[in-house]
């Protein structure tokens, strides 16, 4: 009995202490969160008071730090080589040298994609990643690949079916004068259907 009351007393003391812990830990937690709304009120009122340039305005002046970067930034980004081309007229390859010309350019940042020749060349070095989309015509099939200068880089197939379709998607590290683009893989005579259902695209991911 004796053991069973020590056991059940400091059982109890445990419990007790245990609750007292949380409700501690919940005070702590609440008082932190009124600090903290407190001090965020206390710098937005700071910030509408002060000029910038002084140290006791912090906040205000992280504040223009951001605006003079994100220009920057922005500016940087517009300047990245970018395009994206469709195929709207059907185009039929007969021969294993035929290149696909994405005939519709949407956007072409840094013009280096020419819908004349279908090829893209390189102006700055960097990292670039490529996307193509390729659908057959009808129930016919497309073997294509996509080429870095005249060497075989990746290849795709667009598969006998309802107008079949594959999109392939490559990185490429390039150097200035580089050409990229899409061609026939095989010789055989192939339908290549536009519409704007077959695509190619590619921007300057790293330098």
């Amino acid at each position: 009995m004796l053991a069973n009351n020590i056991i059940s007393e400091t059982t109890n003391e445990g419990t007790q202490n245990n609750g007292a812990k949380t409700s501690n830990h919940k005070n702590k937690m609440i008082a932190t969160t009124l600090v903290l709304v407190l001090l965020c009120a206390y710098c937005g009122k700071a910030a509408s008071s002060c000029n910038p340039g002084k140290t006791t305005c912090v906040t205000e002046d992280v504040l223009h730090m951001i605006m003079r970067a994100t220009p920057n930034l922005k500016n940087d980004l517009e300047r990245r080589p970018t395009f994206f081309a469709s195929l709207k007229t059907s185009q039929t390859l007969a021969n294993i040298i035929d290149i696909v010309k994405f005939d519709d350019t949407k956007i072409n940042i840094g013009g280096e994609y020419d819908s004349s020749t279908g090829i893209y060349t390189v102006k700055q070095n960097g990292i670039y990643i490529f996307s193509c989309t390729i659908m057959a015509n009808g129930s016919g099939a497309v073997h294509f690949q996509l080429n870095k200068n005249n060497h075989f880089y990746t290849g795709g197939y667009a598969a006998k079916s309802t107008y079949g379709a594959q999109t392939v998607t490559s990185l490429i590290e390039l150097r200035t004068g580089d050409k990229v683009y899409i061609k026939a893989r095989t010789g055989g005579t192939e339908k290549v259907y536009g519409s704007h259902f077959s695509t190619f695209s590619g921007y300057l991911l790293s330098k």
